[in-house]
């Protein structure tokens, strides 16, 4: 039995009085030192080391101590209560749903336990030590290990946290997963990751599940049995994904560890981080996701152009004169909502190259019925022939008086299967030309969102135009912008501010994570003809010139285009995302 300082004396007594979340932190607050603890200190060359310093009636008293680099993983601690104090070195705690928080020598953090799913590691150059207080004590004496069969997942939005709740549910014991993330966020991406209840769904709850096999569980999580067809909020929709992993995270026998920072490279057997270290890998996942478009190159550097995502600038613009919206999507749509949420009493502009906004949902959605058998095996493999036969279906659909809506939901399941019937320079082609006209089609928007255009419209306060900005120049009184419309004509306009809805980039060069250009250059995939990104099978995995070798290369979600387009709407990453937690897994 160890002597125990008469410091650390004091703080079990503190812990026998009494222990709730308050007083483990105030126990932990006494004047601890390390010599306090220096019985205890061992450190691990390939994991934290967890020791156990006392334990009395319903708590107990860890010291954990960290070298530089390791961390534990995302874990819950059921129903015991934690604090913690750091006494030596810098600690990063990631907690499920919050941003990243930085912990210094003498911080003492108290935790309720239940819903906490938290992940500790040391992000410092020397050595970490922390004292852990567990009311009740935790069931197990030591870390989970590092050893077993390792998946890494480059990407911590919507599709890596999808496939790693998939991963998880299955997971035995021996399965460890990395998911590697350099945002702030986990689970909620670009997308999910607003906190405005103005930016809505453009897909209705009951087609959300991140399950396919429980194609109920997102309205029955939002409790919307009565309106299963409403287009919920994208912040309700990020809760739900994150609280899925949540459950997951807690009830699996695997273990994963989050890996702040950006992949680079695919060794043999390992992924390489751009700090250097290196997560060992049997199987590797891509899901990169939607990266922004790049800005055109004539807008300025100044405060009075923002970015639509960015919501505390778009809430700040004016509330009067004109504002020019920048893109024509559903994002664009959003931004309209937020501005008259914001109580904006302006005009707009929504510019686009083509001048095309998303088509309107019915106003009461409806399954569409399936395609005829025979009807989709005759279904050209050029383009040309493949846009006369949509045309076909569409004008059959409204002939038996169904709505053209759901002739496009009909041929949705299909598309992936005839988009990889396309040759190269057709697909490419389709991206160029036919996708602006498809994507107003297909990703439609809700009633609310055209009723507050019809409106907007109707007082004058909105116009739609088709063109693109030829220069615009940054005054005192505005930005002066000369905009290019059709036939090469110009017209001169002045705005007091300028958003940007310009959506995902689409080309390679726009879009492509090191770690996609690194597989590309040395041979492991094949870059898209289309300039789409990289090449896949059916199954998502990476296609390259020879045999494969090493860990199994896979892509999710938006990486998958090149192959199949229809990608990255929630239904297809859900259905993508089992399949293939399902094949890594067997």
């Amino acid at each position: 039995m160890v002597a125990l300082s008469a410091t650390i004396q004091d703080v079990v007594r503190d812990l026998t009085a009494q222990s709730t979340p308050l007083t483990l932190a105030a126990a932990l607050r006494r004047p601890i030192t390390v010599d306090d603890v220096a019985p205890f200190i061992l450190f691990d060359p390939h994991n934290y080391a967890r020791r156990l310093v006392t334990r009395g009636n319903g708590w107990e008293l860890r010291l954990l101590c960290w070298r530089p680099g390791q961390t534990s993983s995302l874990h819950g601690h059921g129903r015991s209560a934690c604090a913690f104090r750091i006494l030596r070195g810098s600690a990063v705690e990631s907690v499920l749903g919050s941003r990243d928080r930085v912990w210094a020598p003498g911080d003492v953090i108290a935790e309720e336990g239940g819903e906490l799913v938290h992940q500790v590691g040391n992000a410092g150059p020397d050595a970490l030590l922390s004292l852990h207080a567990y009311s009740p004590p935790l069931p197990v004496d030591a870390p989970s290990p590092l050893e077993g069969r390792s998946v890494v997942i480059v990407g911590g939005g919507l599709s890596g946290v999808a496939l790693a709740t998939h991963l998880l549910r299955r997971a035995n014991a021996n399965l460890r997963i990395f998911l590697v993330e350099r945002g702030p966020w986990i689970g909620r991406g670009v997308a999910y990751g607003v906190e405005s209840r103005v930016f809505r769904l453009n897909v209705p709850a009951s087609r959300m599940s991140l399950d396919p096999e429980a194609p109920d569980d997102f309205v029955r999580w939002a409790r919307a049995e009565a309106a299963p067809n409403a287009f919920l909020s994208r912040v309700q929709y990020g809760a739900y994904v994150v609280e899925r992993f949540r459950d997951a995270l807690r009830k699996s026998s695997g273990k994963l560890r989050l890996m702040r920072g950006e992949a680079r490279r695919v060794d043999r057997d390992a992924v390489l981080l751009s700090d250097g270290t290196r997560l060992p890998a049997e199987v590797v996942v891509l899901a990169t996701g939607l990266a922004p478009r790049l800005a055109p190159g004539t807008l300025p550097d100044d405060a009075r152009v923002v970015d639509a995502w960015d919501e505390c600038a778009v809430a700040g613009l004016p509330h009067s004169g004109k504002l020019l919206v920048l893109g024509a999507g559903l994002t664009a749509l959003d931004v309209l909502a937020q501005l008259e949420v914001c109580g904006f009493r302006g005009e707009a502009t929504v510019l686009s190259r083509r001048g095309l906004l998303p088509r309107p949902h019915l106003s009461s959605p409806r399954s569409a019925p399936p395609l005829r058998r025979e009807l989709v095996d005759d279904a050209p493999q050029d383009l040309r022939g493949l846009l006369a036969w949509g045309r076909r279906v569409v004008r059959e659909s409204e002939r038996r008086g169904e709505p053209w809506q759901l002739a496009i939901d009909s041929i949705r399941p299909h598309v992936q299967r005839l988009f990889r019937g396309l040759p190269p320079a057709d697909r490419a082609r389709f991206v160029r030309s036919v996708r602006p006209y498809w994507d107003v089609l297909r990703h439609r928007a809700p009633a609310e969102a055209y009723a507050l255009v019809d409106g907007w419209k109707a007082l004058r306060r909105l116009e739609v135009l088709a063109g693109c900005i030829a220069s615009c120049e940054a005054r005192e009184h505005g930005l002066h912008v000369e905009i290019r419309v059709a036939g090469g004509k110009t017209r001169q306009e002045r705005y007091d501010a300028i958003v940007r809805c310009i959506g995902p980039a689409l080309e390679r060069a726009e879009a492509e994570a090191p770690i996609v250009r690194d597989l590309i250059a040395t041979g492991r995939a094949i870059a898209d003809p289309a300039g789409l990104g990289i090449m896949t099978d059916e199954e998502g995995r990476v296609v390259g010139p020879g045999e494969p070798e090493g860990a199994a290369v896979f892509a999710l979600g938006a990486l998958r285009r090149a192959s199949s387009w229809e990608t990255t709407s929630v239904p297809d990453i859900a259905v993508h995302a089992l399949a293939l937690a399902k094949r890594i897994v067997s």
